[in-house]
């Protein structure tokens, strides 16, 4: 990894500046598509090994590019990290977005698969889960129906995208069952009503909002290990993550999550220190004020984000995603450098990887 995220983003958005005239212009023309495609494609490959995006014009004439995590939160930071350094230059003529935003009006249909699938050719039905602040969904669909597991759930998901959204789909939907009759607990609900029935739930129960998406976070616990030759993270307790994703992989030892990442100059990390000294009620609030330190430089210089923290029996760990590795560790080395812990370093998401350790 030679070039950082923070780097190639920083190109990409220099590069597309004296490009997007010509994108603009290609669109309007109804350049064949796949020459449009492999056009922009190759803009964006400044920035990224591997781009999911569509292009076009909204009802105001506003042209939009728009890239897309297929549904991965752990791209989602990626994504939104591109999006927050784009030149307000540019908004004057573009929308950028990094999700795929809800169309203006449900009056689409989706083909795919030898089917057609539009709000009249199917019926909602509903239930809120307050306490996972998720919308539970049963659809009836006959069309769909026919269509084997994979296919169906692919179909819809792409018209619940263009429904109400994909970072709402990602986030406020929960379950989504197929079946013939709807439950006793669920609502019959318009397709169309159905952002708008989000929406109002969002405010009237006050649930996380999209706008600070990448911040949405949830707690775990964990048993610790008992071995002795216990690695990095198996000494958890008590944690909270905004980017699962990335846990998962570390705890289920794989690094194939990683690879694409780390060719596009990201990586994903955590800090940790001794915290044995620590007194427990004071675990949590000292490394907030640690966090809070790296964070406030890290974010002014554009190089990491909090995913997460955790509490061990012998080390406090302040989990990252991070867009230039070098200018990270000079931030997080002088901030841990004036506590002076006997043991303090940095690790990559890797299970057992051989990790940093910095000099007290």
């Amino acid at each position: 990894m030679n070039v950082s995220f923070k780097e190639k983003v920083t190109k990409f958005w220099d590069l597309f500046t004296v490009k997007e005239s010509e994108v603009r212009k290609m669109i309007d023309d109804k350049v064949e598509t796949d020459t449009l495609i492999k056009y922009v494609d190759g803009l964006l490959s400044v920035a990224f090994s591997k781009a999911f995006f569509e292009l076009g014009v909204n009802e105001d004439g506003k042209h939009e590019l728009i890239l897309t995590p297929e549904g991965d939160r752990s791209r989602l930071f990626q994504l939104e990290y591109w999006l927050k350094q784009a030149p307000e230059v540019l908004l004057k003529k573009w929308n950028f977005y990094s999700t795929k935003p809800a169309k203006a009006k449900g009056d689409f249909t989706i083909n795919m698969y030898d089917t057609s699938l539009s709000a009249d050719s199917i019926v909602l039905y509903y239930n809120v889960d307050e306490k996972h602040q998720k919308v539970n969904l049963q659809v009836q669909c006959p069309q769909l129906m026919k269509l084997e597991e994979n296919k169906r759930y692919s179909i819809f998901f792409i018209y619940l995208d263009q429904l109400i959204g994909e970072a709402y789909t990602m986030e406020y939907i929960g379950s989504i069952d197929f079946v013939v009759s709807s439950t006793k607990d669920f609502q019959k609900i318009a397709a169309a009503d159905l952002k708008k029935l989000m929406d109002d739930t969002i405010v009237a129960q006050n649930w996380f909002r999209i706008e600070n998406i990448c911040e949405r976070c949830a707690g775990y616990e964990m048993v610790p290990s008992k071995a002795k030759d216990w690695q990095l993270r198996e000494d958890i307790y008590i944690a909270y993550s905004s980017c699962f994703p990335v846990l998962n992989a570390f705890y289920n030892k794989s690094t194939e999550l990683f690879g694409n990442f780390y060719a596009d100059g990201i990586v994903f990390g955590f800090l940790f220190y001794e915290n044995i000294n620590v007194p427990k009620d004071r675990m949590v609030p000292f490394r907030t004020e640690i966090e809070d330190q790296i964070l406030k430089q890290a974010k002014a210089e554009r190089v990491a984000e909090s995913i997460g923290g955790a509490t061990g029996f012998y080390f406090s760990y302040m989990d990252f995603i991070i867009y230039d590795l070098d200018a990270f560790l000079a931030i997080a080395k002088d901030v841990l450098a004036k506590y002076k812990f006997k043991e303090a370093g940095f690790s990559n998401f890797i299970f057992g990887d051989t990790p940093m350790f910095f000099k007290g």
